[in-house]
């Protein structure tokens, strides 16, 4: 996640506004979008429809091309599975009628909602077509007044604001949940939603095999790209180098002002020095007393790392494992719940998804037959 907002801050996209586009859809036809290929060729309906209301906003320019970034996610805030995309697309279009030119766009809400009913109606057509569901249901569904589909562009980053739109790409690069909303309760499973549910609950309480269910949706497809470029981004576009070549330049700059006061060390421990002060706004090369941190030398011989940790204080010899606790606990690490950390209480607030438990075992189930009676089931 921030190794690729660094990349893409540091290393591709040239010094430009840019736009968040993020697009959803209606519950009706997310069953389909399981599919991958029908997921990139909704993605492409969806690129399409964006690049033709940039290109109408620039009617004069000559060859215009937009450069978009797509991010498919497939979570939503309560662990359910909810398709959608999240675009970083350049406010305007590109042109290489006089060398590379950047052309702003000017959008409307009205052009937004244009927008928005095209990909409608393109979408709910190439489900008909695939058969998916007929024209009588098709007809339907665009009479709708809430159609299911959703497209909001409000967020959108001015050319110099580099720090705003990498945290953009850090949240639209993000992983399904956080560890950290994760606790472990008796044989539960508590999670914490990051922010109130449409029904004002705060977390849910599911069982281990629930949980894995869940989160198994959200594996990504094997031997598939997480993000995909668009336009002059593409890596097969002719303009791909010039682009490159721009963000490399404003790359130099920033970096011949750091050197001026930054010791040199090897490359790997300046790439990820960079991701920590990123991070945790915290330089790791400087010390606590304020002078540079450089290396010297790597010490390898145990003799010598033993004199070093007594000269300072530290354990010379491996510690003992504790003994094994008398119990069982299913408790591990940061799984631990915590009065402080902001959980409530789940013993009284247990749900379940798939209705309540079964009838115990002094419960005898009389003779059926398979032609009369349908099979024992429970039902919420």
């Amino acid at each position: 996640m921030v190794q690729t907002a660094a990349h893409l801050i540091d290393s591709v996209l040239p010094q430009v506004p840019y736009r968040q586009f993020v697009v959803s859809f209606p519950k009706r036809i997310r069953c389909y979008l399981e599919n991958h290929k029908t997921l990139q060729t909704v993605l492409k309906i969806v690129v399409d429809e964006i690049r033709k209301t940039l290109i109408a906003n620039n009617p004069n320019v000559q060859s215009p091309q937009i450069g978009a970034i797509s991010f498919i996610q497939h979570f939503g805030n309560t662990l359910n599975y909810h398709p959608h995309f999240h675009l970083i697309v350049a406010d305007g279009i590109f042109s290489s009628e006089d060398g590379l030119q950047f052309h702003e766009a000017t959008l409307t809400q009205d052009d937004i909602t244009d927008t928005q009913e095209s990909i409608q109606k393109r979408v709910l057509k190439y489900f008909c077509n695939r058969k998916f569901f007929d024209k009588d249901e098709l007809e339907k569904m665009l009479t709708y007044e809430n159609s299911g589909f959703s497209l909001d562009a409000s967020v959108k980053i001015p050319a110099y604001d580099t720090e705003a739109l990498e945290r953009l790409i850090r949240y639209c690069a993000r992983p399904p949940f956080n560890s950290e909303n994760i606790r472990v309760h008796s044989s539960l499973i508590n999670y914490r939603f990051p922010k109130p549910s449409h029904d004002g609950r705060l977390f849910m309480t599911l069982d281990p095999l629930d949980f894995l269910e869940r989160i198994s949706r959200f594996i990504p497809y094997p031997r598939r790209h997480r993000r995909h470029y668009h336009g002059v981004l593409a890596p097969s576009s002719p303009l791909r180098k010039q682009i490159a070549a721009n963000a490399q330049k404003r790359l130099d700059t920033v970096v011949k002002t750091r050197q001026e006061t930054d010791e040199k060390v090897t490359k790997a421990s300046k790439g990820w020095a960079q991701l920590i002060a990123r991070i945790y706004e915290v330089d790791p090369l400087t010390c606590s007393c304020g002078k540079k941190i450089k290396i010297i030398t790597f010490v390898t011989h145990p003799e010598h790392i033993r004199r070093i940790l007594r000269g300072i204080g530290w354990p010379i010899t491996i510690p003992e494992f504790d003994p094994p606790p008398e119990e069982h606990c299913d408790d591990v690490c940061q799984l631990v719940p915590d009065a402080s950390d902001g959980f409530p209480d789940i013993v009284e607030q247990v749900q379940y998804d798939s209705g309540p438990d079964p009838p115990s075992s002094e419960y005898i189930d009389p003779p059926h037959s398979e032609y009369e009676y349908d099979s024992p089931h429970w039902e919420g």
